[in-house]
């Protein structure tokens, strides 16, 4: 019984807690519903513009969702939590809960998102910048197919002018900023440093290695560098170590090359009818028999219609590789990175091909509180191999389609037509070559101590190291020894380029006034040193190809040339920048610079500027406009050198001559022609900039608008000298050149979501050059300074311009062609423009000037993300450019319409065909003025490059321990629109064509 009670007890005792237990659970659960809550509200930018795909998540938890397209979200939350808001390029913002059922945010501006810009010896923040800097985005860079590093800044920046200098498969390119500032064009390429080292040239670095790159630009921003910012500066920062584990990425692609031309060159068909048409002019307008124009060899082709394409024969569709392998790794005192870069590319002209390899170790060792060394070293190795490129595209678009390619033993025929003028381009592939070697390293060894607070010195000392071996050799059955008699020719040149330089760098930055004043001083001790010398032999009549170049010592004909300098340069420079309550700037620098290559009477040149500028949307009554993020007015004014001569220059210049003394034949030297000149001096160019950044609606558009007007004194260039003084030239000061010019650059961020993102870019520059004075000559009294014909130097005009007599159409039959002011024409014949309208044509007075340099270049680039997917496209313009193709007019390059060469193809004139706009064709001449017609616009337009990624979304990364892994297709140069005729509108047709790219590339990272 008792038993059976206390059973019952503790029933009811379990039923109890049962019950409490229910109630404690329901009086919970209504309780969280109760405090839960729809949470909604609106999210906007500064300027009150709705923001759609911000992110808004529970504090603490992967709960959350995203703005629609008016900025508008809901959310289920309750009072004790916090909700997060976050937007690419934008402050986080965090909101509490509480008893809020309706929560409106404004994102501001990211301030640490700022843009630090590298300047001359030190960074700025871009709002802080007064100078005219240029950055470049490297990742955009890299996208270009291409080893150039300068072919990958084309289009990247206003005021920077990329021109192919060789499409081959190391091609290079050159950089002019701002147009051409000296007489001598060669010398008015853009100055690299790297890591603050000289470097030879651009493509002495590997593209992968760019962390940075500045093009700086004004007088504010160049007068630091003195003579060495003459032409512009790039400067290139490359990767250093990274506080953390090691990572290791991979960056690699593969592709195919091929050509793209804009030009035709005659058909078979169209050949024969050329060659018939020409004969007949030469016959009275009766055409001849076939048998009489055609040689045995020709006849057949036309008869059975099997032509040579010799176009397919030469040019193949190459190939492309490029792998880049990069370690980085540090810890709070030491920071190491590394990389090896491998590239190769076979041409697509064969036997053409280019490996590259280079590597580099950057360390960064923190010795203590105080001392911070370092080393940056890089080596590189390239190795390129060619025919007689220039000669076989050259006969591969003028030797006739008629004939046969090879003898009955298969052996290349040497006369495909039988006629001595076309000989067959295909035995110049195996029978001649050219192979170049180089080697380039540079060792930059610095320190950085700090003083005390503010005050930092550092001394960066470096040597770069550059030799260059060349071999080039026609065998005795290449098209010049079969010329020649059947012997060998070729040559070897070697050339070892040294420099040296040491810089010690003081600087101190200090703020005072609560912060408001800040105050950086820069100053510079440096010098340098360079070496130069090559040697190489010519070499004539080898008898056998057993050894090629290397059996130069049995060739009848040996011509040894030496050369060798040394030029030095020491200099001081000093900064000063002030601000004041990031409102106003002040900028003052100055640099002297004394070079060996002048006079002794004008060793140094003395180069200052000033820069101001105003930030104007930091002004009180700027601040409340939420629609202006960014307003910035600066300008600047002063002064840069030029030493645009060789070493030796100032002067009197020597040359052997051998002579007999005491019955022996000796070697000595004679005065050459060249006079000493101990006044020679530096060019100076004075620059006036002017420039606008703007940046509204939180940015989403923004910009850059500059003015400059640049005036180049001084200008060096060689003199004549009257024939009795014993010599027939000096280098002199003389003359004054000017470049204007209008600069521009325009973002717009259509779309800025955290999964979709749209940016559109414009660039645009447009660049007057006008020669004012060649020194104020009047040889023939005519009361105006003489122009220099010889040098196209014209006064008043562009350098590099054309001034000559113009064609204006054909003379039809039927005209009264006497009574014209080519009364000795034929139907047929070019019409010349009588610019005075005297009814007489000369050179006196009917030349009209056509500028050599382009109206304006600009770009037009795309940018695109969504989630892992990217895409990019730029296109290219260059408007107004003018060039003549001698391709339209030279009998060697199959112009003059002879029938005799083949060549461009165009529309030219019969009596059938009084529509065409080229002459006649005539066997016995070529027709009259044909270089008035020469001239040939060589504007385009370009699809530069287009890119296509995917990148793999982080989670996945996660689960197979990558950081990153991309895929992307890529195609550069892929359409050019243009009217000039040639493989490129900045090449001729007998250059090695710039090539169609397209690659796929993979990138990782561990």
């Amino acid at each position: 019984m008792k038993n059976r009670n206390q059973g019952s007890q503790f029933s009811r005792v379990g039923s109890s807690k049962k019950t409490v237990l229910f109630l404690m659970l329901c009086i919970f659960f209504t309780n969280v519903y109760a405090q839960e809550k729809s949470v909604t509200g609106t999210v906007t930018d500064e300027t009150g513009l709705p923001l759609p795909g911000v992110n808004v998540l529970i504090e603490g938890t992967s709960d959350g969702t995203q703005t629609d397209f008016d900025g508008k979200f809901s959310i289920q939350a309750s009072p004790d939590q916090t909700l997060i808001f976050s937007f690419v390029g934008l402050q986080t913002a965090s909101v509490p809960v509480g008893n809020q059922t309706n929560i409106n945010v404004t994102l501001q501006s990211d301030s640490s998102l700022e843009e630090v810009v590298v300047i001359g010896y030190g960074t700025r923040k871009r709002s802080d910048l007064i100078a005219s800097v240029a950055s470049v985005d490297p990742e955009d860079m890299t996208k270009v197919a291409t080893a150039d590093v300068a072919e990958m800044l084309r289009g990247k920046a206003a005021g920077v002018r990329v021109t192919l200098n060789d499409g081959g498969p190391l091609g290079t390119s050159t950089i002019v900023v701002r147009g051409q500032n000296a007489l001598n064009g060669s010398q008015t390429a853009a100055y690299i440093i790297v890591d603050g080292v000289p470097a030879g040239a651009i493509n002495d670095i590997n593209p992968n290695d760019i962390e940075s790159l500045e093009v700086l630009k004004d007088a504010a921003a160049l007068a630091i560098y003195g003579s060495r910012g003459a032409n512009g500066v790039v400067l290139i920062t490359t990767k250093r170590g990274k506080l953390g584990k090691t990572s290791i990425t991979y960056n690699g692609s593969t592709g195919i090359q091929q050509y793209n031309r804009d030009f035709e060159i005659y058909s078979g068909d169209e050949f024969a009818q050329l060659k018939r048409e020409a004969f007949r002019t030469s016959n009275g307008g009766v055409y001849l028999p076939d048998e009489e124009i055609f040689s045995a060899l020709e006849l057949e082709s036309v008869q059975t219609g099997e032509y040579i394409d010799w176009e397919d024969l030469i040019l193949r569709t190459g190939n492309t590789q490029n792998h880049q392998v990069s370690v980085s790794s540090g810890t709070e005192d030491t920071k190491v990175y590394t990389s090896f870069n491998f590239f190769q590319n076979e041409g697509i002209i064969p036997n053409s091909a280019g490996t590259r390899v280079s590597g580099r170790i950057n360390v960064d060792q923190r010795i203590n509180d105080w001392l911070k060394v370092g080393v940056n070293t890089s080596l590189q190795f390239s190795r390129e191999d060619g025919p007689n490129v220039g000669g076989i595209l050259l006969t591969s678009i003028t030797t006739s389609p008629l004939g046969q390619v090879y003898n009955e033993d298969g052996s290349l025929r040497y006369l495909p037509g039988g006629f001595e003028e076309n000989k067959n381009p295909l035995i110049d592939l195996e029978e001649t070559n050219t192979r170049n070697d180089s080697r380039n390293d540079i060792v930059n060894i610095f320190a950085d101590i700090s003083l005390f607070k503010g005050l930092n010195y550092r001394i960066n000392a470096s040597r770069r190291s550059w030799n260059n071996k060349q071999r080039g050799y026609n065998t005795a059955n290449s098209i010049t020894g079969v010329t020649r008699g059947s012997v060998g020719s070729g040559f070897i040149f070697f050339q070892d380029n040294e420099e040296w330089q040491v810089e010690n760098i003081l600087t101190f930055a200090t703020k005072f006034g609560s912060d408001k004043h800040n105050l950086d001083l820069t100053a510079v001790q440096a010098a340098s040193e360079s070496k130069y010398t090559n040697f190489r032999n010519n070499v004539d009549q080898v008898p056998n190809d057993i050894l090629g170049i290397n059996g130069l010592e049995a060739a009848l004909t040996n011509i040894p040339t030496i050369a060798a300098s040394r030029t030095g340069l020491v200099s001081f420079a000093a900064r000063s920048e002030y601000g004041y309550d990031s409102r106003y700037y002040l900028s003052l620098s100055a640099r002297a610079d004394g070079s060996t290559k002048f006079g002794v009477n004008n060793k140094w040149g003395y180069f200052p500027a000033v820069g101001v500028s105003w930030n104007a949307h930091n002004e009180s009554f700027l601040r409340e406009v939420t629609g202006i993020n960014l307003l910035k007015f600066s300008s600047s004014y002063g002064s840069i050198g030029n030493q645009t001569i060789g070493a030796g220059g100032t002067l009197t210049s020597g040359v052997q001559r051998d002579y007999v003394l005491g019955g022996q034949q000796v070697s000595g030297l004679i005065p050459g022609n060249r006079l000493a000149n101990p006044d020679l001096k530096w060019e100076t160019t004075t620059t006036l900039n002017v420039k606008m950044d703007f940046g509204f609606l939180s940015n989403r558009i923004n910009g850059t608008v500059e003015w400059y007007d640049g005036r180049t004194k001084d200008l060096l260039q060689s003199e004549s000298l009257p024939t009795g003084l014993g010599y027939s030239n000096r280098l002199v000061n003389k003359g004054e050149l000017q470049n204007t010019g209008i600069e521009s650059s325009l973002n717009l961020g259509i779309v800025r979501t955290n999964d979709f993102q749209m940016n559109l870019g414009f660039i645009f520059t447009k660049n007057t050059n006008k020669l004012l004075s060649l020194g104020g000559v009047d040889g023939d009294g005519d009361g105006r300074e003489d122009d220099n014909l010889g040098n196209r130097w014209f006064i008043g005009r562009s350098l590099g311009g054309y001034f000559q007599r113009m064609g204006v159409g054909i003379f039809q039959q039927g005209e009264d062609i006497v009574n014209s002011a080519q009364p000795d024409a034929m139907p047929g014949d070019i019409r010349q423009l009588d610019v005075n309208g005297d009814g007489i044509i000369n050179d006196e007075f009917d030349r009209v000037f056509t500028p050599g340099v382009e109206d304006w270049y600009g770009t037009v680039s795309l940018n695109m993300e969504y989630k892992g997917l990217d895409f990019s496209a730029d296109v290219n313009i260059v408007e107004g450019r003018t060039r003549f193709n001698n391709f339209l007019l030279g009998y060697s390059e199959g112009g003059s319409l002879r029938g005799i060469k083949n060549g461009i193809k165009q529309d030219y004139w019969t009596p059938e065909n009084p529509a065409g706009n080229f002459p006649r064709p005539s066997e016995a001449n070529d027709p009259q003025n044909l270089f008035t017609i020469g001239l040939q616009d060589a504007s385009y337009v370009r699809l530069q490059n287009v890119t296509l990624g995917y990148s793999l979304p982080r989670p996945t990364l996660e689960s197979i321990g990558l950081s990153k892994m991309r895929f992307y297709l890529t195609g550069s140069n892929l359409l050019t629109f243009t009217d000039y005729q040639s493989f490129s509108p900045e090449k001729n047709p007998n250059e090695y064509p710039e090539a169609v790219t397209f690659l796929a590339g993979l990138q990782i990272g561990l």
